[in-house]
């Protein structure tokens, strides 16, 4: 029975803005509030002195304390002037209340804080399981309302990041601004991955993540430093310790600390559109200096010596994530085209280079290395291009610019201390060496798509070599192929796709040894979707042959195969679509499942 909930008034179940409950081992305290009265004062025309009164009528205070008898434990409850005593481990009765105060509360809350006192337990052995028991009860509260509470500020005392992550998903992220993490326990760190979903789950306003741990040591300011680059979703991050790494003072600037003798660090994000601004700001613990390390030099000699000498190495350690989302390079008889979109601050940026073209392809390299060097998360694509107008330039000059560009971008790729996070990578390029100086270094665990394509319109030899490029990790590890209007020379047995969910490719022919490879090879993919595979001197007869004769026959043109995988509900459809007189043809091959077949109709 939820007792001191049973027992409040109406108007604290209903108005409530505050509920701060802090406990140990052996006992726990807890406050309920209503919104403060405003009051004002004037000590005489024109000088008014505006306070807030904290009238004893809109706090309510409760304690429950662990008693140990002959009958074994029970806990004492005290409530305004009355005392109870319940047959039940204390914390019990505490997540009783908790439960019925976070599952029935209507209105939105201001603060909603439950946390253990890490400094006055005995046992911490039993201090480890009351903190779990609060972490699971507000969960399992959460998960029983029918609509999300709304609450601006939280804080929880965790042993696992993962317990705050669960609470705070279930709340009304549009509300939520605030979230205090507390660690208790001095082994007890943090990386940032556990801190992502947390992060990403935040709606429309900004969060401010405050962490309260014992030791600000120098592995955990690398871990805010990777957190810092989810500007999109934060304001600021607060780490408040109690010791710390003197490493970390001398990367970051040396702090000062508040009235109440507690020292942090708060890294605030400032957004404005320049994303040189994103990370330009650090509050310290005195909450009276606002810094930008991009102010005017002489006010930050003058002022801020040794703290503007301590965020310039903190800003270099922590290199700031642009969040580039799309960068598109295309290189042209006159000028070079750049498109570089920062999906985060939604602003994109053209630049058209003038000079030689030699000029601009250094340029555009140093360029490239400057907006990118500190880009960590995976853009959505990368494409790089020439059109026909650059193709037409004389060969001298334009062998001297692709070899100039491209070998450049080679070097910046290489030069980055972790490999390119790209999605997509689309090359307008038809030569196997200028690709290789691109592919092999980007992250192979993010690049899900390749496309190769040729220069529109332009009358060199349609057709590239892949001997190389097959050979690479970002190869057999991407999921899409498409080789528009270029003709592979390869079989497509020497190609390795099977490790390709879909392809949409050219060969020059297709041979029974081909087919039967498909045929016998995709159904045990476990990633293969559809492959179109479009060939110059396409047989019939050598489908035929590989495949037997087809489920169907369309109009003398389109021959239709169905095998089915064994095992699974799901079909390898195979189609081959050819007229009689027609040297060329275009060859379907697909995973479908049962239910799209005729025989299940």
């Amino acid at each position: 029975m939820p007792l001191v909930y049973d027992s409040i008034d109406t108007l604290y179940k209903r108005d409530a803005t505050r509920l701060i409950i802090d406990y140990n081992d052996q006992k726990a305290t807890g406050t309920i509030l209503l919104s403060p009265i405003r009051t004002e004062n004037y000590k005489h025309v024109g000088d008014p002195a505006r306070h807030i009164t904290k009238s004893s009528n809109n706090k309510k205070n409760f304690y429950y304390k662990q008693v140990e008898g002959s009958a074994g434990a029970s806990t004492l409850v005290e409530f305004k002037l009355d005392k109870h005593e319940v047959d039940e481990y204390f914390m019990s009765v505490v997540c009783e209340d908790v439960e019925a105060f976070v599952r029935n509360k209507m209105n939105q809350l201001t603060k909603l804080i439950l946390t253990a006192l890490d400094d006055t337990y005995k046992d911490e052995q039993m201090l480890k399981t009351n903190i779990n028991r609060m972490c699971q009860c507000l969960e399992n509260s959460l998960k029983l309302r029918t609509e999300k509470l709304k609450v601006e500020r939280i804080g929880l005392s965790v042993l696992e990041i993962s317990q705050a992550v669960s609470a705070v998903n279930l709340l009304d992220r549009e509300v939520l601004w605030l979230v205090t993490v507390h660690l208790p326990f001095d082994d007890q760190v943090f990386t940032a991955e556990d801190f992502i979903p947390l992060i990403e789950g935040q709606g429309r306003q900004r969060l401010d993540l405050r962490i309260l741990l014992n030791e600000f040591s120098l592995q955990l300011l690398e871990e805010v430093r990777k957190l810092l680059t989810y500007t999109s979703k934060l304001n600021s991050i607060t780490i408040c310790y109690q010791t710390i790494d003197e490493k970390c003072i001398e990367l970051i600037a040396e702090t000062e600390h508040s009235s109440n003798g507690e020292y942090f660090f708060k890294f605030s994000i400032d957004h404005a559109d320049d994303p040189t601004e994103e990370m330009a700001t650090l509050t310290l613990s005195d909450n009276k200096r606002h810094l930008n390390i991009f102010e005017i030099p002489s006010i930050m000699s003058q002022l801020l010596r040794k703290v503007s000498r301590g965020i310039r190495h903190c800003v270099d350690y922590i290199k700031p994530d642009p969040h580039i989302r799309l960068y598109q390079i295309t290189i042209r008889s006159f000028s070079v085209v750049v498109g570089v979109d920062h999906g985060l601050f939604d602003q994109e940026i053209i630049q058209i280079h003038q000079g030689s073209l030699e000029q601009q392809a250094v340029r555009i390299v140093n360029d490239f290395y400057l907006y990118t060097r500190h880009q960590n998360t995976c853009m959505e694509f990368l494409a790089i291009g020439m059109n026909k107008s650059f193709w037409k330039i004389k060969e001298e000059e334009k062998e001297s610019v692709m070899s100039t560009f491209f070998k450049g971008m080679r070097d910046v790729l290489i030069s980055r201390t972790s490999p390119l996070k790209v999605n997509l990578l689309i090359l307008n390029i038809h030569l196997q060496c200028l690709v290789m100086d691109i592919l092999p270094y980007l992250d192979a665990e993010y690049l899900d798509s390749i496309r190769i394509w040729k220069i529109e319109e332009i009358d060199e030899e349609s057709t590239i070599d892949l001997d190389e490029i097959v050979k690479t990790e970002q190869w057999s590890k991407a999921k899409k192929l498409w080789i528009k209007d270029l003709t592979v020379r390869m079989s497509i047995q020497e190609m390795n796709i099977l490790n390709f969910g879909s392809i949409r490719i050219i060969v020059e022919t297709m041979s029974r040894e081909d087919i039967t490879y498909c045929r016998k090879n995709l159904p045990q993919s476990p990633v293969f979707q559809n492959f179109k595979i479009h060939i110059n001197n396409c047989s019939t007869e050598d489908f035929l042959t590989a495949l037997g004769g087809p489920y169907r026959v369309v109009d003398d043109f389109e021959y239709i195969w169905y095998f089915r995988i064994e095992n699974t509900q799901y079909y390898l459809y195979v189609a081959l679509e050819q007229g009689p007189l027609q040297i060329e043809g275009c060859s379907y091959f697909e995973k479908i499942h049962q239910d799209k077949t005729p025989f299940f109709l």
